[in-house]
């Protein structure tokens, strides 16, 4: 534990910064304020549904696991905001809604440009991610989010093709009929909220206008959501969910990343390829989902589909012969279905599950003529395929506690058929087949009524995407050569639990064959490779106290090492993985002064050290410390009911970078995070008596 403490007692701020003790900035968090919706609320009888698929006490979970209650969601811009302090996760904020968030667990998901990689999301259990490991959270109506759980280490090899964890995301039930209006406004974003609730049913629609604080960083966001819960007549104990989403982007400017030299000049600038080229992306989402849930929770079965639309313009032409072009037009249908069975035997419990999904994209790439689609340079289609069963089991003893095993098989199966074949640009077709095996083994013991610990080991894999394989480093062709990453993980912990607070300490170990990392990033397009091997260890700690109703806080402390231990370049051999922070720190309070949700303040101070931009680590991001503050007033009067909050994030208006673009070939990986922003809102509510 010493270890674990000491290098975090002194901060390495941005290089326009002095070094301060973390006291200085802890004792600045009990100020009134907070970031509304960063504050986790304790919860004594926390449940697991993330770790074994179904409700179970998080003190008897033979896993890395941490579950956050959003307290108001709807007040947040993106899922970073929410996700903010988690032990074991990266939350990048990017402020650019063209790139959308970056998320990375223990260091895995790190490498994405854009978007999540390697991890598993999840929305009502129903996958928010492609078969093939990709993730666009900023299509979800945040509004609706209640709480997260992030599942970290040897657990997640049985989800998806994505071992570096999973995130699952869980929505609010439905409430009581009525109508709600929301209108929140700061500097630089505006965001209208409206809600209406029936009888077993939700309307939910959303709009955001984003100026954005740097040129040529405007954006549009229009989202909308339907839900429905019942029982039929027929069948009065299955629970059936209905769910309908949608997503319209007409306009995200893209201000691209700048140099450490332009960074440090002026956060606030603009490179003028994103001006010349008008750099930008327009997108369209829609998604069904169906749900089965019978009372007895024996099976459970679910289905969904849904259409992805994408117009990106790059900055820069892309005119050569054989180019994919600087303009990206991306149509991609997906669908999948799921199911499980359980049943008990004596002291055992086993669980058998299965799940096939597809995404077909269809995908054209033209000339960028300064802001306009000239001719076509890429025109092909491409599939992946996956299939996926296993088994999951748990043995509980009087004596030894619970043992859990589980088991996975995968098939992925990648084709591409190109459309577009001349002299010039040759046939880029391919096809490629994967299957891999994953395990999980886990021991949970009670030390006491109120302490356990848990050791736990295993095997899981994670696929290249699709749109890592779509280029090569020099020629054309599918990136055929790259391979999926393989990675033994283990994790061993102690979990505390008490009527006023919860205690964990996590410690992880993972070894990783045939990593993907970025291989070169320039102009827009992005190469993938192989790294020979890579290390993860390190430690999380997560405490959260409630001595009353009158206060409450969580503390959270990250330390990781991500290495590369063998690599088929000598010159990064040892280097830190890019992209990843080795140490975050978090402490969130939470007063109320009146011992109601009356009144509530809130605040946050978040930590990060510094982050490698490039494999070679030359190049670094400095650390950042972070204040938020919030103030919130609710008061309900008969049916009506008010709640006004004024937030500042970023209150003492540090110069930082929010998230770097890893290995890019012309420097500019630096994106600035936010300035100081100040928020207002007002949310309005009528409940039908």
């Amino acid at each position: 534990m010493q270890l674990l403490l000491a290098k975090p007692l002194r901060l390495r701020l941005s290089s326009r910064q002095q070094q301060s003790n973390i006291p200085r900035w802890l004792l600045l968090a009990i100020l009134p304020g907070g970031t509304a919706g960063a504050a986790s609320t304790t919860e004594l009888e926390r449940l697991v549904v993330t770790a074994q698929q179904q409700q179970r006490s998080w003190l008897s979970s033979a896993a890395a696991v941490e579950r956050r209650q959003f307290l108001h969601p709807e007040s947040a811009s993106d899922l970073a905001v929410l996700l903010q302090g988690m032990p074991g996760l990266q939350a990048d904020q990017r402020a650019n809604l063209a790139q959308d968030s970056r998320l990375s667990i223990r260091g895995f998901g790190s490498r994405s440009s854009f978007g999540i990689r390697g991890i598993e999301v999840l929305l009502d259990d129903i996958p928010w991610s492609t078969p093939d490991g990709q993730s666009q959270p900023g299509s979800m109506l945040l509004a609706q989010l209640q709480s997260a759980e992030v599942l970290r280490g040897s657990a997640a090899a049985l989800y998806g093709n994505a071992a570096g964890g999973v995130l699952a995301l869980q929505s609010a039930p439905l409430p009581t009929p009525g109508v709600q209006l929301q209108h929140s406004h700061a500097a630089d974003v505006s965001q209208q909220l409206v809600v209406l609730n029936l009888e077993q049913q939700q309307l939910s629609w959303s709009q955001a206008r984003y100026q954005g604080f740097r040129p040529h960083n405007e954006a549009q966001k229009r989202q909308a959501s339907w839900r429905a819960e019942f029982a039929p007549t027929f069948a009065p104990d299955l629970h059936i969910k209905l769910r309908f989403d949608w997503s319209d982007d007409p306009l995200l400017q893209d201000p691209l990343a700048l140099t450490a030299a332009e960074w440090q000049q002026n956060p606030q600038q603009t490179n003028t390829a994103a001006r010349s080229f008008n750099s930008r992306k327009s997108s369209a989402q829609r998604q069904y989902s169906l749900q089965l849930l019978p009372d007895s929770q024996h099976w459970q079965w679910s289905l969904w589909q849904g259409q992805r639309d994408i117009e990106q313009y790059l900055a820069f032409a892309g005119d050569a012969p054989a180019s994919a072009g600087g303009v990206v037009a991306l149509t991609r249908y997906y669908r999948g279905s799921k199911g499980q069975h359980q049943w008990q035997w004596d002291r055992w419990h086993w669980q058998l599950f299965a799940q096939a999904d597809q995404q077909r994209d269809l995908r054209r790439g033209y000339v960028n003529l300064q802001g306009i689609a000239g001719d076509l340079r890429r025109d092909e289609a491409g599939q992946v395929s996956s299939l996926e069963a296993g088994v999951r089991s748990r043995y509980q003893t009087t004596a030894f506690g619970e043992f859990n095993a589980g088991w996975k098989w995968s098939l992925l199966d990648f084709q591409v058929r190109d459309y577009l074949i001349n002299p010039q640009n040759p046939d880029d077709s391919g096809e490629k087949q994967q299957q891999q095996p994953s395990y999980s083994l886990g021991w949970q013991y009670p030390l006491g009524t109120a302490v356990s610990a848990y050791i736990s080991l295993g095997r899981g894999f994670e696929s290249p995407t699709l749109t890592e394989m779509a280029y090569q480093r020099q020629g054309a062709g599918l990136n055929l050569a790259l391979k999926p990453t393989i990675n033994r993980l283990t994790d061993t912990g102690v979990k505390w639990q008490t009527g006023h607070g919860m205690l964990a300490l996590d410690l992880f170990y993972a070894d990783s064959e045939d990593e993907l990392v970025v291989d070169q990033a320039s102009g827009g397009r992005t190469t993938y490779r192989n790294a020979a091997a890579t290390r993860r260890y390190g430690s999380e700690l997560s405490w959260q106290y409630q001595p009353s109703a009158y206060w409450q806080q969580h503390f959270s402390l990250s330390w990781l090492q991500a290495r590369f231990v063998a690599t088929l370049h000598g010159d990064n051999l040892n280097s830190r993985l890019p992209g990843v922070a080795a140490r975050q720190a978090s402490w969130q309070w939470q007063y109320q002064p009146f011992g109601t949700a009356h009144w509530q303040l809130s605040s946050t101070v978040n930590y990060r050290s510094r982050v490698f931009t490039d494999d070679q680590n030359r190049h670094s991001a400095p650390a950042s410390t972070l204040l938020k503050v919030s103030s919130r007033w609710q008061w309900q009067q008969q049916q009506w009911r008010w709640q006004f909050w004024l937030a500042a994030d970023n209150l003492t208006n540090r110069q930082y970078v929010g998230a770097v673009v890893v290995n890019q070939a012309n420097g500019r990986s630096f994106e600035p995070g936010f300035p100081r922003q100040l928020q207002a809102g007002l949310h309005w509510q009528w409940l039908v008596e």
